[in-house]
């Protein structure tokens, strides 16, 4: 049998003579050779009389009407090829699919499971035929892949079915019916629901905004972050999770929760880049490997893995805002899995306390009481919902000041006053709330005052920072690690410096008595397991920045102190009320 070939026919009553081996796609019935057959793809095939040897031709229906329309590949054309399929299914409905052609080096499943569950009818019995159908096509159309959702270049924003802007591109993945990007209700809708719900609320207009900037973060060429509502159960806190969830879709499928293990949250956020990655209930995370995810979905870049032949596979790449919520904070959640959180992850995932007036919410806007107005909320996400985040970008786009993005963050940024570098990165992540609330505000698509979501963003950062405190992070941390240190061990791994033989296991230094009150000498090995993780520099940078270093000899932070017994180690003397001023 020769390699079969495809001839789209104009729908007819009856077909044109048919050159066999051949598949064939009709859309509706036709006549052939006297025969009706019904709509779909067939096979016109020969086979031999065993007994005469004559060919006898047959016919074969292999599915429901599906065409091959078109090549995909990436811009470059030296990968990512594909083949974009349409087809009818069972409830008349026309659908696409781009297909990975590396699908087909595979079993049928993992394509048929696809069309399967998108509504294609297939004759079990030659379901693998329809792959060798798809396969044997090579249409002449060419068209450019997208391999993850969002901004494909400055013009164009792709989502699994539906593009915004201007260009010829299509999103393609082996996973056709996992858009969540839907829409149901409408747009004035969620406006009257949720949007005009942000006045006087700065919650629920974080979630709303954050959701929205995260279709900025191309333009203004920043990595995605994002913030962490903490407060108690029942609060609102997943009210707002799923109110920013609705921007772009279903509110409950939208969301998403931390019970998801790290590999599971890469291709999450590779679906959502550009939009918004809602996650609830940090509580439900694995605390010893929270602080790696939330490095990596802030980060935008996935593991790097290994294909079957040892060879590098492309990490997956992307930029999301991430809306979190849970009853701790992301450094009580690693406390309890034994981790102490960095800096540099606290930065990324920003806590919030939902402690207002009512629960999370400070403007019940005639409601009885917090609970009802988390509740009106909630039934407004899976009411009203998918239409104000392509609305914005819509917007966006015809306004034609993409371009100017860069610019107006770094004036919206000049109103967040910060203090270290750390505050810079925070206050930037707020400022780019601010600007796209503002932004939702001048396109219509928020109608509340201008001027509302800029000064709910600056309550915010200064209730985040007044939660903070002062200075780097990582300064706090360790004199905060040193300090429970002393609270933990000072009577059973110190003694005093006049009795150094004294009872002390697995001893840490010495103590005296000083006017100010007891110090407390450490030893290099005590001081370094006090505050485990960090280098021993960083450590003395962080006491003499809060100026617990009592003593010291010329160039070093330690004194060579003379003991009774005629030893002579060298101590860090420590001040324990240095490290906890605010006490």
């Amino acid at each position: 049998m020769t390699a079969a070939t495809i001839t789209t026919l104009v729908p007819d009553s009856a077909a044109a003579p048919v050159d066999r081996p051949e598949y064939r796609v009709y859309d509706h019935s036709i006549t052939l050779d006297g025969s009706k057959l019904r709509a779909g793809v067939w096979f016109h095939g020969n086979r031999e009389d065993k007994a005469t040897g004559d060919r006898l031709p047959f016919d074969e229906w292999l599915c429901a009407p599906l065409h091959v329309d078109a090549v995909t590949r990436n811009e470059g054309q030296d990968g990512d090829y594909g083949r974009l399929l349409r087809f009818r299914n069972a409830d008349n409905r026309w659908l696409t699919w781009a297909m990975p052609n590396e699908l087909l080096a595979g079993k049928p499943d993992s394509i048929l499971a696809v069309l399967l569950s998108m509504g294609l009818d297939i004759d079990y019995k030659r379901r693998s035929q329809v792959c060798q159908y798809i396969a044997s096509q090579h249409p002449k159309r060419r068209v450019i892949a997208a391999t993850s959702t969002g901004w494909h270049t400055s013009e164009l924003f792709i989502m699994p079915r539906q593009n915004i802007g201007t260009g010829d591109a299509i999103f393609q993945s082996e996973a056709a019916n996992g858009d969540d990007y839907r829409h149901g209700g409408t747009l004035s809708g969620w406006q009257a629901n949720i949007g005009a719900r942000c006045e006087g609320n700065p919650l629920l207009a974080l979630s709303v905004c954050a959701s929205l900037a995260g279709a900025l973060l191309f333009h203004v060429q920043r990595q995605g972050g994002g913030f962490h509502i903490v407060g108690d159960s029942s609060t609102g806190k997943s009210s707002a999770i799923l109110a920013g969830a609705s921007v772009w879709g279903h509110g409950e499928d939208f969301k998403r929760t931390w019970r998801a293990t790290g590999n599971g949250l890469e291709g999450i956020a590779s679906q959502r880049n550009d939009t918004l990655l809602a996650l609830d209930e940090i509580g439900e995370a694995d605390p010893r490997e929270i602080g790696a995810v939330v490095y990596a979905m802030a980060n935008g870049t996935g593991k790097a893995r290994a294909s079957r032949n040892g060879a590098a596979r492309a990490a997956k790449r992307w930029r999301v805002m991430l809306f979190s919520s849970g009853e701790l904070g992301l450094s009580a959640l690693m406390a309890e899995g034994g981790k102490r959180s960095r800096a540099g992850q606290e930065i990324r995932l920003l806590d919030i306390s939902a402690r207002r007036t009512y629960g999370a919410w400070d403007n019940l806007h005639g409601m009885a009481g917090g609970r009802e107005f988390s509740d009106a909320i909630q039934r407004a996400s899976v009411t009203d919902y998918g239409h104000a985040g392509p609305e914005f970008i819509r917007q966006l786009l015809a306004s034609g000041d993409a371009d100017k993005l860069p610019q107006w963050l770094a004036s919206m940024g000049a109103k967040f006053p910060s203090a270290s570098g750390q505050e810079s990165r925070a206050s930037e992540r707020f400022a780019l709330v601010a600007l796209a609330g503002e932004l939702a505000i001048k396109f219509g698509v928020l109608v509340i005052q201008p001027g509302t979501v800029q000064a709910a963003m600056l309550e915010l950062f200064d209730v985040w920072r007044a939660g903070r405190g002062e200075g780097p992070s990582e300064d706090r941390q360790i004199l905060r690690a040193i300090a429970d240190f002393i609270a933990r061990h000072g009577d059973t791994r110190f003694s005093g410096a006049d009795d150094p033989h004294g009872e002390a296991r697995d001893r840490a230094g010495y103590w005296e008595d000083a006017p100010s009150g007891r110090l407390f000498l450490f030893n290099r090995p005590g001081l370094e397991e006090a505050a485990k993780g960090y280098d021993l520099s960083r450590v003395v940078l962080a006491l003499d920045s809060a100026g617990a270093i009592t003593k010291r000899e010329a160039g070093r932070a330690q004194v060579t102190k003379r003991l009774p017994d005629g030893t002579r180690p060298k101590l860090y003397f420590i001040d324990p009320a240095k490290l906890e001023p605010e006490t």
